[in-house]
């Protein structure tokens, strides 16, 4: 009987370990505020949306004579300002371009609202993309083509956007992150240097816990079932959100294109300052004008 007792405490122990303590730490957003608006290099207004209740930050670059319009959804523990991506360069370069722009903080994120300040990989934050649509239709025609770009677990926030309804003519993603619990059992070794074997456990767990996407619901599933052009950029090496899925997506769906980022020298300056992140969401902060010819490319094709 105590052998029966003690086995079940430690294992209680173990599942509140794993499932409810690991992912308290892992999940929690760590997402800086927005406080330089670089309005000395980019023409923005800066906007205020509504989403379940609670108030968005973003703002919106409008190109002249707009020829796209692209809603740009970040990642994990990020904001509207990613220096991994280098996005206020790529906004500028996509506003120049004739491309009009909205981006904006995810709930826990940013300047946003925050609720509990936890990460859901995309199981409520695609709710702020609907939002976001929304606002955008208000500004915008409806013959200018829209392009949804999600980076890491933006991509896996937009595509349950996209499969709850929200309208598009094209989802554009850089590493997505396409399984949910592979990418948090990756992320653990990013973050600690440990093998990603030890957090498998906190990895099963915690989409049980937390609410999180997985299985039939992990965004690679969901993506299989969306009709629209799906152009993928991945880096080949990326160590949290790896090429395995994207390539799986890929083979799985006529409707997605799969194209590798070129390789970075690993001494590269994009990536002097990213540790075990390695390549993970740098397409245009390493290789500027290829990811801007993959989205004329992708333009191109919508016509």
């Amino acid at each position: 009987m105590v052998k029966s007792t003690m086995s079940l405490l430690l294992a209680l122990s173990l599942v509140f370990l794993f499932g409810v303590l690991m992912p308290s730490l892992g999940l929690k957003s760590g997402s800086e505020p927005v406080t330089k608006i670089p309005t000395d290099t980019l023409s923005l207004e800066e906007i205020s949306f509504e989403s379940d209740g609670l108030t968005l930050q973003g703002w919106w670059l409008e190109a002249q004579n707009p020829r796209a319009t692209l809603v740009f959804v970040h990642g994990a523990g990020s904001s509207r300002i990613s220096w991994f991506f280098n996005t206020l360069q790529f906004y500028e370069q996509l506003q120049k371009a004739g491309i009009s722009v909205f981006t904006f903080d995810q709930r826990n994120h940013g300047n946003s609202d925050y609720t509990d300040g936890y990460l859901r990989m995309g199981a409520v934050e695609h709710r702020d993309v609907m939002a976001a649509r929304e606002w955008v239709s208000e500004q915008t025609d409806n013959e200018t083509p829209l392009i949804i770009c999600g980076l890491s677990m933006g991509a896996a926030t937009a595509i349950y956007a996209l499969a709850e309804g929200v309208q598009a003519d094209a989802l554009l993603l850089f590493d997505p992150m396409l399984n949910t619990r592979d990418a948090l059992a990756q992320g653990g070794w990013v973050g600690y240097g440990l093998p990603s074997a030890l957090f498998k456990p906190m990895a099963y767990l915690a989409p049980l816990f937390w609410g999180l996407p997985h299985g039939e619901n992990d965004a690679l599933n969901v993506a299989t079932e969306l009709e629209l052009p799906i152009a993928i950029m991945q880096n080949k090496d990326d160590p949290i959100t790896r090429s395995r899925w994207s390539e799986e997506l890929d083979a799985r769906s006529d409707w997605v294109s799969l194209t590798f980022v070129p390789d970075t020298e690993p001494g590269h300056n994009c990536l002097s300052d990213k540790g075990r992140w390695g390549t993970h969401a740098s397409a245009f902060h390493c290789h500027p004008q290829w990811t801007l010819t993959q989205v004329e490319q992708l333009l191109a094709n919508l016509e």
